[in-house]
């Protein structure tokens, strides 16, 4: 069991066991755990490609496998401390299906909040990714009505957390309650194949107005990527062999300035909901440009809720003509990162037990680029239906 930390993230959580400490004078920390999880089988109707739950997954269901559990199932523990009415701390740690097919336990959240005032409040160490509607609970299946969040749009950005720094600020305008919400840090992934991609830095700001069964959201993250992946070195190194500088300027994997503007809206008076979210990511290197969104909309009958999506992703097409012999290569490369589809879902929810929710969920992919799923020989690009049948719970 591995829980991989990065030292600065270690030393800025050390430097606030003194604050902490003083905290819990008194009374001492009070604790609190909980979890939750979800146990999900998936169905697909082809064979020569897997779906993955995400797109760091290295297989899925289709070709590897065909029912599997791998893409949406996952098990999660919170441990909560309150030191005082200013301090306080969480830790959270999720197993789920990673790039190296194991399900080795990670650590999702390990953070310090500090609430100096009722209006603003403080973290370091380990924080979600805030950069869509539901990021912080985008993992906790029972928290939503669908069997997996609109990929369409939660793909574009698969990073789920930050290490850094966060402020919130709570202010009244009118009736509404409004919260903006900016952020430092810098994130690391590991990839299929023995590659990584981090971003050094990555800030963002975002704010959230709700009102009444209304909220309305907007965000904006910037982000300075390196990847490293070794499938992609014999290209770069055939641009440095041939003296191609302004292709190895153009599609250098170092210090790639990519950026997200992300939209979101819900209303949810209780009976119905219907909600939404646009993103437009700004690619650089290989990486494409897109735009992407969802709308989602269910009804409530007691304790069941059927529920219908509709999601469209769209990368930019551009064919590289400029680089001589290279430009089957890099063609080849900027299409691994291009995601261009359509999925129509039809679901139902039903809130079995105190805690559980089962779902059923029907999706109908049309797939144009293959970069959100994981392709095999012979595999061609088309429609892809997927069943998917879930149990999700918290405790």
């Amino acid at each position: 069991m591995t829980f991989p930390i990065r030292r600065p993230l270690v030393l800025a959580l050390v430097a606030a066991l003194p604050a902490l400490a003083c905290a819990a004078e008194g009374d001492g920390p009070r604790f609190t755990f909980s979890g939750f999880g979800t146990l999900a089988a998936v169905h697909s109707s082809e064979d020569k490609a897997d779906f993955v739950g995400n797109t760091l997954q290295p297989n899925g269901v289709g070709y590897t496998r065909n029912p599997s559990t791998n893409p949406d199932s996952k098990l999660a523990g919170q441990l909560n401390a309150v030191f005082s009415d200013q301090f306080s701390a969480v830790l959270q740690v999720v197993s789920q299906y990673r790039y190296d097919a194991s399900w080795t336990p990670q650590v999702e959240w390990l953070n310090v909040k500090y609430k100096p005032s009722s209006d603003l409040s403080l973290r370091v160490g380990r924080i979600a990714m805030p950069t869509y509607l539901m990021s912080e609970s985008r993992l906790v299946g029972y928290a939503h009505v669908w069997a997996r969040p609109p990929q369409e749009v939660y793909g574009v950005m698969p990073l789920t957390s930050n290490d850094g720094v966060d402020a919130s600020w709570n202010s009244q305008i009118g009736s509404a309650q409004n919260t903006v919400q900016a952020y430092y840090g810098t994130n690391k992934i590991d990839v299929t194949g023995g590659g990584t991609a981090k971003a050094k830095p990555s800030w963002g700001i975002n704010d959230t107005l709700e009102l009444g069964s209304l909220t309305l959201r907007a965000a904006y993250s910037n982000l300075k990527e390196d990847i490293d992946i070794p499938m992609l070195q014999p290209l770069y190194d055939g641009m440095a062999a041939l003296g191609e500088t302004d292709m190895l300027a153009k599609y250098s994997p170092r210090d790639m300035k990519t950026s997200v503007v992300a939209l979101g809206a819900s209303y949810d008076p209780g009976q119905w909901f219907v909600m939404g979210e646009f993103v437009d990511y700004k690619g650089a290197g290989i990486l494409s440009d897109s735009r992407s969104w969802y709308l989602a909309g269910g009804y409530r009958f007691g304790k069941f809720t059927p529920y219908v999506i509709y999601g469209r992703t769209k990368a930019k097409e551009e064919v590289e003509t400029d680089g001589g012999f290279l430009n089957d290569g890099i063609n080849m490369a900027v299409d691994q990162t291009r995601a261009t589809q359509k999925n129509t879902t039809v679901g139902l929810r039903f809130d079995a037990f105190k805690n559980v929710a089962i779902k059923l969920q029907y999706d109908r992919l049309d797939i144009e680029k293959v970069a959100r799923i994981k392709p095999h020989p012979g595999y061609v690009p088309g429609r892809m239906n997927l069943v998917t049948l879930s149990a999700d719970f918290v405790f």
